[in-house]
């Protein structure tokens, strides 16, 4: 009688995989607890795998150094998830490309940079103070505003692409525009500062890019 054959086992990943990206989670929480906390340049990579629970290490391999940390922090809150969804392909952004309208078109645009702001709020400030004394930090913000005038370009395409912008306005300007719009400034002035609720945030934004880029 001949041996039963053997068959290979095949290996699944999947479990290792969801516990490193439960443990980058983990690290994550922290550094952005401890960032807010006490600023970036008080807070050391030890302090951080204290917080997440694991070893200074660890930190390094899941995540990256101290500006990594706070690149992934701001990147996470940016978008609301650590999902590997870039944000052009989310559906709140299809819903402004599909719609035709253009003011229609600012007010969902709007709705969704709101919550972006509000999370990205605190954290700003932490950026930015960062950015002064350490240039790792400082590459994080140049990064940031990067990202953000190169999204508001493909915007402002969208715009044009849907005759929307107005007469002589040209897709680069278009962008310089709302990239100055959405500037987490302007939610700290108005929102923090002065009171606003975001619905009013949301129609300021609406009302002062409706005026600055579409056709009557």
């Amino acid at each position: 009688m001949s041996d039963p054959v053997k068959t290979a086992r095949r290996y699944d990943g999947s479990g290792r995989r969801e516990q490193a990206r439960e443990t980058r989670r983990q690290i994550l929480v922290a550094a952005k607890e401890l960032f807010l906390d006490r600023g970036y340049a008080a807070t050391t990579m030890a302090d951080v795998a204290a917080s997440a629970g694991v070893a200074v290490q660890t930190v390094y391999t899941a995540v990256g150094g101290k500006a990594a940390l706070l690149k992934e922090v701001f990147d996470v809150s940016l978008v609301g998830d650590d999902e590997p969804v870039p944000v052009g392909e989310r559906p709140e952004i299809a819903k402004v490309i599909a719609e035709t309208d253009g003011r229609r078109k600012l007010e969902l645009f709007a709705r969704y940079v709101s919550g972006v702001l509000e999370r990205l709020s605190p954290l700003a400030v932490i950026l930015v103070v960062a950015a002064d004394s350490d240039e790792e930090a400082a590459q994080v913000l140049e990064g940031y505003q990067q990202g953000r005038y190169q999204g508001m370009r493909e915007f402002a395409t969208n715009l044009k692409q849907d005759r929307c912008l107005r007469r002589g306005m040209t897709v680069e300007r278009a962008a310089a525009v709302m990239s100055a719009h959405i500037d987490v400034t302007n939610w700290n002035t108005l929102v923090v500062r002065h009171g606003f609720t975001r619905k009013e945030f949301e129609r300021w934004l609406v009302d002062v890019s409706e005026a600055a880029l579409l056709r009557k």
